[in-house]
């Protein structure tokens, strides 16, 4: 099992970070049954590539950037302005209106009517439980596929470098 001050100095996050949000999401790979040493290391180097300072973040970009999102079927986003609405949030990024829907409902939570809980710390690390579950991303850390670990979460390999080697640190 990691230790916050081992992914803090693996990571270079800051401490009271990884201190305050390492057992959220610990707890929440509990929750979903997906908790192991290997899922461990894939959650920790993939919030490391993705939120470095090791703490939720909302997508940047104003309006008219966001707008990119508006209209895209395949994130569900019928409505006017649901590309800022449902804009990415969280340790991953959580994006689209279909995908706050399907978290929403498997967590218990609003997620459409309150999509800025997903930057709460314990609802983020959740929602990273949720999708390592759903996208199988838990299944390819547990088979130590990291590159497909990184595909899953990035749909490609943006990041590969970093990620990889974080993983690498963190499995030593």
């Amino acid at each position: 099992m990691l230790t916050a001050a081992a992914i803090a100095e693996k990571c270079g996050a800051p401490s009271q970070n990884v201190v305050s949000n390492w057992p959220l999401i610990t707890a929440a790979l509990d929750e979903l049954g997906i908790h192991s040493d290997l899922v461990e290391i894939a959650a920790a180097a993939t919030i490391g590539t993705e939120v470095p300072h090791f703490e939720p973040i909302a997508e940047l970009g104003g309006p008219a950037y966001l707008s990119r999102y508006d209209g895209r079927a395949d994130l569900g986003n019928s409505q006017s302005g649901d590309g800022e609405r449902f804009k990415g949030r969280g340790f991953v990024q959580l994006t689209g209106r279909i995908n706050y829907a399907a978290a929403g409902r498997a967590l218990g939570l609003d997620l459409i009517a309150n999509p800025d809980l997903a930057l709460e710390p314990a609802v983020a690390a959740r929602v990273l439980a949720w999708f390592f579950k759903t996208c199988h991303v838990a299944d390819a850390a547990n088979a130590k596929a990291w590159e497909l670990v990184r595909r899953r979460v990035n749909g490609g390999l943006n990041g590969w470098p970093r990620f990889s080697a974080l993983v690498e640190a963190l499995n030593g």
